[in-house]
This record gives structure tokens, C-alpha cells and sequence, in this order.
């Protein structure tokens, strides 16, 4: 497990996570499960990372993992890690840019998106960095929720946390910590050791809300602790249950089960996990969404990209990724092609050694 201790682990991280799909637009689309046929495929990038539209950012600075959603009037949103709002110049991740996320939007995910203001934490704390958000509106579509790992830059600081933001506007133009009676710390919806990259999403058979994210847990058949992959689930978005280990570090020199995203689709969920080599993925498919098997058995393939979000609009599928590196990274995190980075996804036909690595529901 590798210590997030400013400023050497923060350099290591960068040099080294919806609901159903519906009117308002989330910011990915997870198909209801009632009625569907099982039909496995697998989902695949449609061309190289370097041949994809840049759809936030720019050369510098850094631009993290992300989220990407609907607001209530049809325009596409990017909400995501260090990079820049519209008056700040600089690295994304220094004092000076605000330790915020930054958050831009667009008309489409086929043009590059207009930077906004940058949205900061808002809460009585010493400095700290807003890392790796998620967001969904509730089913209610009357407020959009955004998790963020409140991360104060060293894994020792018990204050880390996973906090929450809500937005009340049509155009999501306006954030603030939640302040209702709900939850502890004001805006806290849970802590554990670097509980961050967060994906969540409504699921209609679960009948409930989940939450993946990576954090520091110990994992069968691993020593100590590993940056892992868990769920939680809720009713409320509020209240969420204790976590449930689904997925430990790939083989192969990933080191880390990082920035995880899930994706319900025709009796299937698809985990995408990145690591420290920010040129692959690994992809595992399953009809549980609490057991996706073994790191190594149940790997279904590797795929080019980093942090992967699947989104859909006016019908067609888009992967978007960040930070993607071209090449196997020399170092941890390295990578050469900056911002977040989108383009169509396919869907293709699985071969027979696929179909018998997909996890089955118990």
C-alpha cells in the first residue's frame, strides 16, 4: 500500500468514479434492468487514445479523474480533478488554483466543452484537495449530488473522507456542501483510509443506490493492505451501507485497483480498473454486482486508457478517459497525452475464453 504523503505521494499518484438514464441526463447511462435480454459484449474503445477529441483541457495542467453528466436542460457537464476554471492559470494541483475541482460543459460530447468556475469545498478545514468525484441526480431529479474524497494530502490525516456537495439549479451552476441532519460532520458520507474515485449510480434490481470506489483494504490472498475496490449501497443517497470488497490489483504491475467505473448493461456489470500504468485497464464483467471474482481468473481483457466513464448521447456510446499514456508508463502515472480525452465506443462479440471468465450470480 503506498502512502498518499504530500509532496512526494501526491507526485506519485500524478506522475504515478449515475443514475438511470432519463430526461434531465445523468452523467452515464445504467440500463434498467426490468424487461432486458442478456446479450454479453464487450465494450472497446473505437480508435487509438491519440486520435480522440480532447474534450476539456489543454497541454497543462493536469486534468484527473472526472465525472461527466446531464444537467435538467440538456447540456453535458465535466466535473473532475485539479485542472483550470476560467480566471486560473497553473498546474491544477498548487495552492494557487484553489485545491477545487474544476468543471466545464458543452452542448455535446462531440466539441470541446467551456470552462466554468471552479468548485471548492466550502467547509471549515485545513487546505485540502477535492479528489475524484462522482455525481448523480436523485430519482427525483430535484437535487444532484456530488461525492468527492476530501483528501487533506496525507493518508495519516483521519480527516479524510468521503464528503458530499449538492446542487438544487437547473444548470448545476451552484454547489454547496449539504447541511442537512443527516449526516455526520455536516457533509460526511463516509470514511475510510483514501476512499476516493467514486462511481454511483441507481440500480433497479439491487433497488438501490451503489457507490464503488477504491480505498486502502486488505484483500484474500494479499498481504497487508492494498488500494482495493468496494461498494456500498443506499436508499437516500445519504445513508450508506457498510462496504463490501469487489476486486483487489490486477496482475501484471498495476500495484493498485484505481479509479473504477461500473456499468449496468443488458443483465451485465462491467468494472473498468485502472492502476499505476496509465496506459491499460482491465476489464471484468459479471451478473452480481457484489462479486466480479479474481483479479487474474476472471479478467476478461485489457484495454487501452485510464479512468475510464461511459456516457450516452442521443443514442450513441462514448468511452472518455484522462491522464492516458500512449505507452506502457515508464513511471508511475506517466503519461503523454493530458486532458480528458472521448471518442464513440464499440460494442463486439465476445469469443468463447470470455464468455467462461464472466462472473455468474451466485
Amino acid at each position: 500500500m503506498r502512502k498518499l504523503v504530500l509532496p512526494a505521494a501526491l507526485m506519485f499518484l500524478l506522475a504515478c468514479a449515475n443514475a438511470t438514464a432519463d430526461d434531465v441526463g445523468v452523467a452515464v447511462v445504467q440500463q434498467n434492468a426490468k424487461g432486458e435480454e442478456k446479450e454479453l459484449k464487450i465494450p472497446r474503445a473505437s480508435k487509438p487514445w491519440k486520435e480522440s477529441l480532447r474534450l476539456v483541457g489543454g497541454e497543462k495542467p493536469l486534468y484527473s479523474d472526472f465525472s461527466l453528466f446531464k444537467d435538467k436542460l440538456g447540456r453535458w457537464h465535466c466535473i473532475g480533478t485539479f485542472g483550470e476554471g476560467p480566471d486560473t492559470m497553473g498546474s491544477g494541483y498548487e495552492l494557487s488554483d484553489g485545491y477545487a475541482l474544476f468543471h466545464a460543459a458543452g452542448d455535446s460530447l462531440e466539441a470541446p466543452m467551456k470552462h466554468l468556475d471552479k468548485i471548492p469545498y466550502q467547509i471549515e478545514s485545513p487546505q485540502a484537495f477535492m479528489w475524484a468525484p462522482a455525481v448523480i441526480w436523485n430519482r427525483e431529479q430535484t437535487t444532484a449530488f456530488l461525492y468527492y474524497f476530501h483528501y487533506l494530502g496525507t493518508s495519516e490525516f483521519k480527516e479524510n473522507c468521503a464528503r458530499v456537495l449538492t446542487s438544487n439549479t437547473s444548470d448545476l451552476s451552484v454547489w454547496r456542501p449539504y447541511d442537512g441532519p443527516e449526516l455526520p460532520e455536516k457533509n460526511m458520507a463516509f470514511r475510510e483510509r483514501d476512499d476516493r474515485d467514486f462511481c454511483v449510480f441507481w440500480d433497479e434490481r439491487v433497488g438501490a443506490y451503489l457507490i464503488y470506489y477504491a480505498c486502502a483494504g486488505e484483500y484474500p490472498g494479499m498481504p497487508g493492505l492494498n488500494t482495493i475496490v468496494r461498494v456500498r449501497t443506499s436508499k437516500d443517497l445519504l445513508h450508506w451501507s457498510e462496504p463490501t470488497s469487489v476486486m483487489g490489483p490486477p496482475p501484471g504491475g498495476y500495484q493498485c485497483a484505481e479509479s473504477p467505473f461500473v456499468l449496468y448493461r443488458d443483465g451485465y456489470y462491467y468494472l473498468w480498473v485502472s492502476g499505476i500504468d496509465y496506459s491499460r485497464v482491465s476489464l471484468y464483467i459479471s451478473e452480481d454486482p457484489f462479486n466480479f471474482g479474481d483479479p487474474a481468473a476472471n479478467r476478461i481483457e485489457e484495454q487501452p486508457g485510464h479512468a475510464p466513464e461511459i456516457a450516452t448521447d442521443k443514442g450513441r456510446d462514448y468511452m472518455a478517459c484522462s491522464m492516458v499514456s500512449t505507452v506502457p508508463s515508464a513511471t508511475p502515472a506517466a503519461h503523454d497525452l493530458e486532458g480528458i480525452l472521448i471518442q464513440p465506443l464499440l460494442w463486439e462479440k465476445p469469443d468463447d475464453a470470455m464468455r467462461d471468465r464472466v462472473c455468474r450470480r451466485r
